[in-house]
């Protein structure tokens, strides 16, 4: 089953809408730091049969060097479509030219 594009939008403007006041200063990057680690949110597309988990763990991991490191960045799960890491700019700029992310 494929889901439309148009379908997802009110949920991914929603999630951009709140996820920003759901995550605490917890989760802000400590420092000024402009190159350092950042908060991403990433939306991919991915086939329904995947485990989705393991499919943005392993995406992750690509850019960050390791399954280990990945685990560490991930911040949030969002089941059906994507995921909320800690990210440096160049780490997100590479994640971005994946064919499977939407947007970061």
């Amino acid at each position: 089953m494929k889901i439309a594009p148009t379908a997802v939008l009110p949920v991914l403007l929603l999630l951009l809408i709140f996820s920003p006041a759901a995550m605490s200063s917890a989760l802000a990057p400590s420092g000024t730091d402009e190159h350092g680690p950042r908060v991403y949110i990433v939306f991919i597309s991915r086939a329904d049969y995947v485990d989705s988990t393991d499919y943005d763990l392993r995406l992750l991991a690509s850019v960050v060097g390791s399954a280990a490191e990945a685990k560490a960045r991930l911040l949030y799960h969002y089941s059906g479509l994507g995921f909320a890491a800690r990210l440096a700019p160049e780490q997100a700029a590479q994640l971005s030219s994946e064919c499977s992310c939407w947007f970061i």
